[in-house]
């Protein structure tokens, strides 16, 4: 998949489109296929390398999405693959 990296921490400058490795969903979490997103002040701190995420989180900006369910773990039961 294709996904903004932060090359290092700094100006907008630093994020580049790179081809990453498909993320693997945990029995908790469902995978969506973007088809809009956004960019909040978390992911321009975390850019900047004064916000590192969570550990277990994505190390992809973008907090904020809008897309298609494509997978769900085992124990997720609110959504189905195909939801918007």
């Amino acid at each position: 998949m294709k996904a903004v990296v932060i090359t290092n921490p700094g100006g907008p400058e630093v994020l580049k489109i790179q081809q990453v490795e498909n993320p693997q969903i945990e029995n908790k979490q469902v995978l969506i296929k973007i088809e809009a997103t956004a960019l909040n002040r978390a992911d321009t701190l975390q850019r900047q390398g004064k916000y590192p995420p969570p550990p277990g989180a994505s190390i992809y900006p973008g907090l904020e999405c809008s897309g298609t369910i494509e997978a769900v773990g085992k124990d997720v039961t609110r959504w189905k693959v195909g939801d918007q």
